[in-house]
């Protein structure tokens, strides 16, 4: 047994390493290509666009952890909606590790307490990142398609359509439930047209959520650059969509960023565009701390309120 885990997390760590060093390399070439603009550029936070991507942040968190509700309630659990909106935001920075099992193992952890399995839970998983990939494809093939800039080039084209009708034909249900019984992970009811295209069309709205903290991220640090929103939904939900193909590798670290800077180095200088992409990273990591602090924050005044409640009340003799 010791053999078998040992060469698997060589290879593990063997991917790591390989993603972090070719990410360093491409990052550091685009930001050596462009670094006096870099250095010689006056740096000045604007807070306004910073709080606004906050509150945006928070619609699309509140948004996306409401589907995951309903797909989990269409799906048999009988957990109410605010646990799952609450165990949603709880698990959402078990994405930043690396590895791609730490969000669904997170997710089956709390929801095993409950009584709900972790099959269920993969389940639903597995039709939340079905109904995310069709809704990026569109948003992508959208505002891309209707952007003066030609963005990407044909082989990238061609796996985004190929993603695109792929999960078209996905949320179908009867192709979703053969898919889910060829990997084993069977639905256990069936979930009509309507509800699956309603869901994409709410993790449209997600995505397009999430191009704008991109926009008002630029312009936070950017005062002079204005335009391209519409590029700028289409290249976050296209790099989105493009980093389900390495979703199942034991580590896709730095895929985002290297991504957003090659495509927004067609509006940026490639220095401004690497900047960007990380200061997003840690950007999106504060909002998910402060995400989570908020709901642990709840939980903690509810636990307070309720044992004040159920405390005897002392009479005087």
């Amino acid at each position: 047994m010791n053999r078998i885990r040992r060469p698997k997390r060589a290879v593990t760590l063997g991917a790591t390493a390989l993603m972090a060093a070719l990410t360093l390399a491409v990052l550091g070439a685009l930001l050596w290509r462009d670094r006096e603009v870099l250095l010689a550029y006056d740096w000045r936070v604007r807070w306004g666009p910073l709080a606004a991507a906050l509150g945006v942040y928070g619609v699309g968190l509140l948004l996306a952890a409401a589907v995951w509700a309903d797909i989990m309630a269409a799906l048999g659990s009988r957990l109410g909606a605010r646990t799952h909106i609450r165990y949603y935001c709880l698990t959402t920075l078990t994405k930043r590790l690396p590895g791609t099992v730490w969000y669904v193992a997170g997710r089956g952890y709390l929801y095993g307490r409950q009584g709900d399995s972790l099959g269920l839970v993969t389940v639903a998983s597995g039709v939340e990142l079905a109904v995310s990939v069709v809704a990026g494809a569109l948003v992508s093939v959208g505002f891309l398609a209707g952007s003066a800039l030609d963005a990407i080039g044909r082989g990238q084209w061609a796996v985004l359509i190929v993603l695109l009708g792929g999960g078209l034909a996905l949320v179908q249900p009867r192709v979703l439930r053969w898919v889910m019984a060829r990997v084993k992970a069977e639905l256990p009811v069936d979930l009509p047209a309507w509800r699956l295209l309603r869901w994409v069309a709410a993790y449209a709205l997600i995505w397009v959520v999430g191009g704008v903290i991109v926009f008002l991220a630029i312009q936070a640090l950017l005062s002079t650059q204005t335009g391209h929103l519409g590029y700028i939904l289409g290249v976050w939900s296209l790099v989105g969509v493009l980093s389900v193909t390495v979703f199942f590798l034991p580590s896709n670290m730095g895929f985002t960023e290297v991504g957003l800077s090659l495509l927004l180095a067609r509006i940026l200088p490639s220095s401004f565009a690497v900047f960007i992409a990380v200061f997003l990273r840690l950007l999106l990591l504060v909002f998910e701390i402060v995400g989570v602090g908020i709901v642990l924050l709840i939980d903690w005044s509810r636990g307070r309120a309720a044992k004040e409640t159920a405390a005897p009340v002392s009479r005087p003799q």
